[in-house]
């Protein structure tokens, strides 16, 4: 049973009698406890609704044609909280003092198939999974991080087998399409682990499509919690020379790479990325695999529609992380620098909250951005990373972009993995 918030005037739902504040119990005998319960049962045409209307359980008979909603609106979902303690996850390794959303940690299938979060599994219950095939939610996005049980108890920190190949198994043979990671930890998962991981998946390949690595990101902040070390550039130099490997001997059913390495790896091996076709339709660029690509691309397509030149000075500053200056430097600076009247220059800023292991763009704070602005000045305009707010226009530390922009007294943009958007080259 869930609550009930809302109605849309003239629907069936309006016509019948349900009224906001009441409380929607089932459909056609089918509990509803979510949103996804109600649009996958409220499909039908014919339905009996039950519903309670000031503590009184009533019935409503509903004819409708099979794309038409109810027009019933309910409480949003509530995320499940993780019950995991890994051995590195970034939420434990965050300061105190930050706000309250940050520290928690979810592991809710249902957002995995809504939002691609990833999942572990390892408290997933055979209703739940049953539920997944029942009402077909794919693609699910899971975090593997090892196949071997032994080291799963020691990364996950757990005492009893989760069961994950009969679970990945299950999935598979249910036809629900599968994108993975590795977390990878030098000396935890990686070497035999990491291949034996990879040889164990591929087996579930006609649905699960994809295995991604990605590196481990260790904070300054994790007193009390187990020693792990970061990939260092020569073991990321090896990883690129075993992907290639991997991508002759591991193909999906699509015909496209198995695994694929994020572009951390490619950016501190300083190696070129693949091409696009690599990527095939960029099935994990939500998770950092393929999108330095796709923004190389994309910016050389906009290379023929940029302006020569400028009718007046205009001065830009970018802001980035470690890790992503050098493709800045090397791709982005010198075509925008080649326009009479236009200076582009790069700051990158040292990650002095999180500490300088921390290079993504993405976990830069206002005001590590302020106290590393250059001080000799004079731009007309400044763009941050594009993820480095959140919905509500905060960064971590909770400074906007305006809190920035009034200390520096320069114009603060975010800016765009598109700079056909930006339009900095168009002063106005």
């Amino acid at each position: 049973m869930i609550k009930i918030i809302s109605i849309a005037r003239g629907s069936k739902a309006d016509v019948g009698g349900i009224r906001e504040n009441d409380y929607l119990i089932s459909i056609n005998d089918h509990e509803i406890n979510d949103l996804l319960d109600y649009y996958f049962y409220q499909s039908e045409e014919e339905l009996v609704v039950k519903y309670s209307s000031e503590s009184v359980e009533k019935s409503l008979t509903v004819e409708k044609s099979y794309d038409e909603d109810l027009g019933i609106e309910i409480e949003g979902l509530q995320i499940k909280a993780c019950s995991n303690n890994c051995v590195f996850c970034f939420i434990k390794q965050n300061p105190r003092g930050m706000r309250q959303p940050i520290y928690f940690c979810d592991e809710d299938y249902r957002y995995s198939f809504l939002y691609g979060n990833y999942i572990t599994l390892t408290n997933l219950e055979e209703k739940e999974l049953n539920r997944i095939i029942q009402q077909r939610l794919s693609p699910l996005y899971i975090s593997v991080h090892a196949t071997d049980p032994e080291v799963r108890k020691s990364v996950f920190r757990f005492r009893n087998e989760d069961r994950l190949m009969e679970k990945l198994e299950f999935l598979n043979r249910h036809r629900i399409e599968i994108h993975t990671q590795v977390v990878l930890v030098p000396g935890f998962n990686d070497g035999a682990v990491l291949e034996n991981t990879i040889k164990d998946l591929f087996q579930f390949r006609s649905s699960l499509k994809t295995l991604a690595i990605v590196p481990v990101g260790l904070t300054k902040h994790r007193k009390r919690l187990p020693q792990l070390k970061t990939v260092s550039p020569d073991e990321a130099v090896y990883l690129v020379q075993r992907a290639e490997e991997w991508n002759r001997q591991y193909r999906n059913n699509e015909g496209d790479p198995f695994v694929y390495l994020s572009d951390e790896f490619y950016l501190l091996a300083k190696r070129p990325f693949p091409a696009a076709e690599h990527y095939g339709p960029f099935y994990q660029i939500e998770n950092g695999v393929g999108l330095s690509r796709r923004f190389i691309d994309d910016f050389q397509d906009q290379i023929p529609s940029l302006p020569g030149k400028l009718p007046q000075k205009f001065r830009v500053l970018i802001i980035t992380g470690k890790l992503a200056e050098p493709l800045l430097r090397e791709n982005i600076l010198p075509v925008l620098n080649d326009i009479d009247n236009l200076e582009v220059d790069l700051c990158a800023v040292t990650n002095q909250f999180f500490g300088e292991t921390v290079t993504v763009s993405g976990l830069l704070t206002g005001q590590d951005i302020i106290d590393q602005f250059p001080k000799s000045g004079g731009y007309d305009h400044v763009y941050l990373p594009p993820r480095v707010i959140n919905e509500n226009g905060l960064l971590l530390d909770d400074l906007t972009p305006q809190d920035i922009e009034s200390v520096i007294k320069t114009k603060v943009s975010i800016g765009n993995d598109d700079l056909k958007e930006m339009r900095f080259y168009d002063k106005t």
